[in-house]
């Protein structure tokens, strides 16, 4: 009955969502008819011309369709032209975050009520997780899936884009952890890495390579690429820089929030007031923020080695030290601050509880993705089955055969060692359902994702393997996210590593969730201790 209330409830939600961002396109839509005419006067007079300038610097939270700073309809010589261009760049902004917002509280609103439910039913299976597989299951069997993708795509695309900073806090946690041991114990757990790494890529892509020499190859994907730029474009444009990946007014304006705050705690804290907590999770929120922003905006030569997660977590240790060292507060006492777990109560948490909270949702927002590429995996589905069953079995139980091999002394990093493969924001629920502890298997995960970024290709140009299909599937089964992302230029592969990392998270965790195979994972990695 409470199911049955959440889906009405959802879809009701829905329905009201899509309704309000009909009317705000209608309105988008006048906004940019104006434009256009405003547009056209302005080339037959010659008052103005485009600024290339503009492409380089315009970046949004969220993508848009209808960007209008992108054109340089800002003059100098009309004052009545420079009002209305001002308008609608601003309409442009904000209409696309906006809308995103209202998008993204639908997962927020998912996530808790199915977590509400699997609470009162006793159900220990992660409600994230499930939400992922009712979204894909609703989005591919609705009859009103055009218009529900409308609603939710913008939602799924705003926290996908902030998927890694709501992972940071189980990295600050870090220090509070026992550790790793000896320097032994250290190399034992890059060898599982490094070797788990190397056996997922080629285990998975000769699997793909065996199964596509049996059966017909799938159709290509050269067709759902967008067509090559035309050889007539503007020197100009054709020469234009990649926008940032998040914007001057986030990375400039969470950093002023960071400061201002740190200096009203400390100004509470002199003053014994009771507002010097919030004050300082406000000024660690906002500092985490800030810090994800700056990793994620240096250049790729940079990102390529130093991942932006660990940027974020090194620059929001030390901004911990400075906050901890002006309130007379140790930096671990600042950590274990940071996320204190439990339920969440904005009056007392953490910034790293507010962070957490929203992991749930941007979860349930990956089934928009599989949705998505629903087509690509219909056209490959042996492919897809076979990287997917081979990764995770083969993820699974190698790890645990390992781990045991390697005599690792501690149980807790023999299980931590377990979602090696899986992509982070899934590690955590793997971590739960095992017993792992959270920070050190996210620690794991992202340094698997970055061996993946650095050496995949090279890897697998070096066996061979030069069909796009394996070496997608390989890199997104084996290195999640991260060696996903660096395949973007592989434009047939980097489609195939998205739905490779995607499945591979989901039915991992999947896997790890029934009980027999959990026993029998256990069982064999934790042997002999």
């Amino acid at each position: 009955m409470k199911i049955a209330t959440f889906f009405a409830l959802f879809g009701s939600a829905v329905g009201s969502t899509e309704a309000f961002l009909t009317s705000s396109r209608i309105a988008e839509r006048k906004t940019d008819v104006m434009t256009l005419h405003i547009n056209r006067f302005q080339k037959q007079h010659e008052f103005i011309q485009p600024d290339v300038r503009l492409y380089q610097s315009s970046t949004s939270f969220v993508p848009s369709t209808a960007n209008n700073d992108l054109y340089g309809l800002a003059t100098k010589s009309s004052e009545t032209s420079s009002s209305t261009s001002g308008l609608s760049k601003s309409i442009s902004k904000l209409s696309p975050l906006f809308k995103a917002l209202a998008s993204s509280t639908l997962f927020i609103m998912a996530e808790i009520l199915i977590k509400q439910v699997f609470k009162a039913k006793g159900i220990s299976f992660p409600s994230s997780l499930a939400g992922c597989c009712a979204m894909a299951a609703t989005l591919l069997i609705s009859p009103f899936h055009a218009s529900m993708y409308r609603v939710m795509e913008p939602g799924a695309k705003l926290l996908q884009k902030f998927l890694m900073v709501f992972l940071v806090p189980n990295l600050i946690v870090l220090p509070l952890c026992d550790g790793c041991g000896s320097v032994t114990e250290v190399l034992k757990i890059f060898s599982v890495i490094f070797g788990g790494f190397l056996f997922s890529l080629l285990s998975t892509s000769y699997s793909v390579c065996a199964v596509r020499k049996i059966f017909k190859p799938s159709t290509s994907i050269q067709q759902l690429q967008p067509p090559p730029t035309s050889s007539s474009a503007s020197p100009s444009v054709a020469t234009i820089k990649p926008p940032k990946a998040f914007s001057d007014e986030l990375t400039h304006g969470s950093r002023v929030v960071a400061v201002v705050s740190g200096v009203a705690a400390l100004m509470a804290h002199q003053l014994r007031s009771a507002a010097t907590s919030p004050l300082v999770a406000l000024s660690m929120l906002a500092a985490t923020v800030h810090n994800f922003c700056f990793g994620a905006r240096m250049p790729k030569k940079v990102t390529k080695v130093i991942h932006p997660l660990v940027t974020c977590t090194t620059l929001t240790w030390v901004w911990a030290t400075v906050m901890g060292a002006a309130t007379g507060t140790s930096f671990l006492t600042m950590i274990a601050g940071y996320r204190r777990g439990g339920v969440l109560n904005l009056a007392t948490a953490g910034a790293g509880d507010l962070l957490t909270f929203v992991l749930g949702p941007a979860v349930v927002s990956l089934g928009v993705s599989i949705y998505e590429r629903r087509e690509l995996i219909r056209q490959n589905l042996k492919e897809v089955v076979t990287a997917t069953g081979v990764s995770c079995i083969g993820g699974l139980f190698g790890t645990a055969l390992a781990v045991r091999l390697l005599a690792l002394a501690s149980g807790e990093l023999r299980l931590s060692l377990f979602p090696r493969n899986i992509t982070s924001a899934l590690a955590v629920a793997i971590a739960e359902i095992v017993g792992a502890n959270k920070a050190l298997a996210v620690s794991f995960a992202v340094v698997t994702g970055l061996i993946g970024a650095n050496f995949g290709a090279s890897l697998l140009d070096f066996f061979g393997i030069k069909d796009s299909a394996a070496r997608g599937l390989g890199i997104g089964a084996a290195a999640h996210g991260l060696g996903t992302a660096a395949f973007i230029d592989e434009k047939d592969a980097f489609p195939f590593a998205a739905i490779g990392m995607t499945l591979t998270a989901i039915c991992g965790t999947v896997l790890v969730s029934v009980p027999v195979v959990k026993k029998l994972a256990l069982q064999i990695a934790l042997g002999g201790l």
